[in-house]
């Protein structure tokens, strides 16, 4: 079995970060100059990622037990939600307006708070199992006619048991 001790990955991580930090350096440095990088990693993007975070992180802290009872780690999920719509939102509205605006760092902030509590709970609906059969029973029935529905019509016998013959 290998085993890694993390002293020693660490060790080796910042060797290899300090071996390679005049190479990226040296690529930002040229990518910046030649505006190669696309609209979100520009440096002028900075307030917006910077309010996409902070929106990310104060949603990270909005608690609904319905929907925090469904995620693993749901502080880092509504974090990493928020930050997405926040800088998502904030390209969608640089695409459609066609020049950078002040108040982009203002959308990323609110769409980082407010969307990741409404994403992670429509995930959570949309991931209910008795919701989802409902729905499939609805196309298989207007598509065929079968209703494949479990209902009052259909009663399991809970009461048999294996081994039991009378």
């Amino acid at each position: 079995m290998l085993k890694i001790k993390f002293w020693q990955l660490r060790w080796a991580f910042i060797a290899a970060l300090a071996a390679s930090y005049p190479i990226i350096a040296w690529s930002v440095e040229v990518a910046a100059q030649s505006r190669i990088l696309p609209v979100p990693f520009q440096l002028d993007w900075m307030g917006v990622w910077v309010f996409a975070i902070a929106g990310g992180l104060c949603a990270a802290f909005v608690k609904i037990p319905e929907i925090d009872k469904r995620f693993n780690y749901p502080p880092f999920a509504k974090f990493l939600i928020g930050l997405s719509s926040g800088v998502a939102l904030s390209v969608a509205i640089n695409t459609f307006n066609g020049a950078h605006s002040e108040v982009l760092p203002l959308f990323a902030l609110l769409a980082g708070l407010f969307s990741a509590p409404l994403v992670a709970g429509t995930m959570v609906w949309i991931s209910n199992q008795k919701r989802i059969n409902k729905t499939l029973n609805q196309a298989v029935r207007k598509r065929t006619g079968f209703d494949t529905s479990i209902d009052d019509d259909f009663q399991v016998d809970t009461d048999y048991k294996k081994g039991d013959s009378e």
